[in-house]
């Protein structure tokens, strides 16, 4: 005869809801040895214990270790089991899924215990165990909201309330409330990343995340594994300096934090990531057959078209056409002659003149000489106003902090956010950002070399060069009409500047004129200082 096993034996469940809890009193090591010593005092064997760190109430059975004890039951259906708590909130902090918990535990024949209440299986012990499940959930539900208040208040303020973003560290400075977002060790990183994709130094979004793994912002996934983590770096503010929240309204504000990145180059890569020419990933496309395949786009979807070859009855003919299934153009070719020999007209119209060459490096050393005078001037021009502008910031922050109105307070917060706003755009006026460490004309001796025979140089690249080089010569994708061939293309900014020269030779304000060119001029120069000629 089978000897019945009789013993009961302890399966202790513990539960904190962040690391903070269980560093503290309220952890788990110190639940395990409450529920241990319980155990131990009722006479149970104790026979396995399961941690859990999940967060907030809800489905029990989204919790790992929740999922694994009621497994374990189910395993060891022999054995008469105990489940101890600590706490009745360990349990659950819902009252729909406490009822379906104690039922899945009643249905496995399976007792539960708890060291600060009693399970009661009456009438009077069911109706006082769901009022405390329900207070249990009042409370979780109520703690949520607070939370969340204070976040809000906290981005209302500038303060960002999550974890920081990749770049930044929350940390507490003299002089400010709380923790608030501080640019750490990779930050500097991070400034390069977003400043060369405005600049024109990364192309495409691989690049971007190729150079990030290489410095180990990025793990070790292939590059193209980080399109979307690069994506969201160029669009998020925060790196700008400002703070949204838009799930709960938050609009756009200046934020306290220190930006790594200008306005101004975020809005720069606000328009490259609407391009769709540079929001393609570098393929390896090594077919010499079709050196312009993705860098012509269908005028009807605005897509990268592709080329192939067509089979005829002696002979393989070269074809390009648009494969995007919402294109009307879908399926349409064009013969390669076309495209090819077009472009080639494109490229050979580029070429600037001796004189439009001269005028330039004439317009150029003018403008380099006034944006010098600009740097050197410029902190003194603004120093005067932005001290003005903070002082009285100032003034009206201590003015709130002594009123007990809530429309004076509005008011003064209100002058604050519009004084705080000009103070940002007194910092970015007029700067034009030059690095006098960067011998700038004879990157532009390399730059011009390149630009005096567009076409003679494209056909000296090599396959792999022609797709980088084919954005010193042009702003984007070219559009190329099925139907109708060829549409206008947008030449870059260097050579935009040499148009404008040749339109207008001798024009005395063509100086005024070319400052406005002049800093994409020089962020062109950067990138380009490096091609090898």
């Amino acid at each position: 005869m089978t000897k019945i096993d009789t013993q009961k034996y302890a399966l202790i469940y513990n539960r904190v809801s962040s690391s903070q809890q269980e560093k503290e009193g309220s952890g788990l090591l110190s639940q395990e040895q409450r529920c241990i010593q319980y155990a131990e005092s009722k006479g149970y064997m104790v026979e396995k214990i399961f941690h859990d760190t999940f967060t907030g109430g809800g489905d029990f059975m989204k919790r790992p270790a929740m999922r694994e004890l009621l497994e374990y039951i189910d395993d060891n259906p022999s054995k008469m089991f105990i489940v101890i708590f600590d706490d009745l909130k360990r349990f659950a902090r819902d009252t729909k899924f406490h009822i379906e918990l104690r039922a899945a535990f009643h249905t496995r024949k399976t007792e539960v215990e708890c060291l600060n209440f009693k399970f009661e299986d009456t009438p009077e012990g069911t109706f006082v165990e769901t009022i405390l499940a329900a207070q249990n959930q009042l409370e979780r539900e109520q703690n949520k909201r607070q939370v969340i208040q204070k976040q809000k208040s906290r981005l209302e303020s500038g303060y960002w309330a999550f974890p920081a973003p990749v770049g930044f560290t929350m940390s507490k400075v003299s002089g400010y409330n709380g923790k608030m977002l501080v640019p750490n060790e990779k930050a500097i990183i991070l400034k390069e990343a977003l400043e060369g994709f405005a600049e024109l130094r990364f192309t495409y979004l691989t690049e971007i995340a190729q150079f990030l793994k290489d410095n180990k912002v990025f793990g070790a996934r292939c590059r193209e594994k980080y399109i979307d983590a690069v994506r969201l770096l160029l669009l998020n503010p925060i790196y700008a300096g400002y703070i949204e929240y838009a799930p709960w309204g938050i609009s756009r504000r200046i934020g306290v934090h220190e930006p790594i990145i200008s306005q101004a180059t975020f809005i720069k890569n606000q328009e490259r990531l609407n391009n769709p020419a540079y929001l393609s990933k570098t393929l390896q496309d090594r077919n010499c057959d079709f050196e312009l395949r993705r860098l012509i786009n269908c005028h009807n979807c605005s897509n990268p078209f592709t080329a192939c070859f067509s089979k005829g009855k002696y002979k393989l003919y070269p074809y390009f056409l648009c494969q995007y299934k919402s294109c009307e153009m879908r399926g349409k070719s064009v013969p390669r002659k076309d495209i090819d020999d077009v472009f080639q007209e494109l490229m050979l119209a580029l070429k600037p003149s001796e004189k439009v060459i001269q005028s330039f490096w004439n317009q150029f050393d003018l403008c380099w000489q006034e944006a010098v005078n600009k740097v050197n001037q410029n902190d003194s021009l603004n120093a005067k106003e932005i001290e003005k502008t903070e002082s009285e910031i100032q003034k009206y922050v201590d003015l709130a902090g002594s009123t007990s109105s809530p429309k004076v307070l509005h008011l003064y917060e209100t002058k604050i956010e519009n004084l705080s706003k000009n103070l940002e755009i007194l910092k970015q006026k007029d700067l034009i950002t030059i690095d006098l460490s960067i011998p700038y004309r004879t990157s532009l001796n390399k730059v011009i070399e390149i630009a005096k025979n567009p076409y003679d140089f494209w056909k000296s690249a090599t396959l792999e060069e022609k797709k980088k080089l084919f954005y010193f010569f042009f702003d984007g994708n070219i559009l190329y009409d099925i139907k109708n061939g060829y549409r206008t293309s947008k030449p870059s900014v260097l050579f935009r500047f040499f148009d404008d020269l040749a339109k207008n030779s001798g024009d005395v304000d063509m100086v005024r004129n070319s400052s406005n060119f002049f800093p994409d001029i020089l962020a062109f120069i950067k990138r380009w200082s490096s091609y090898p000629t």
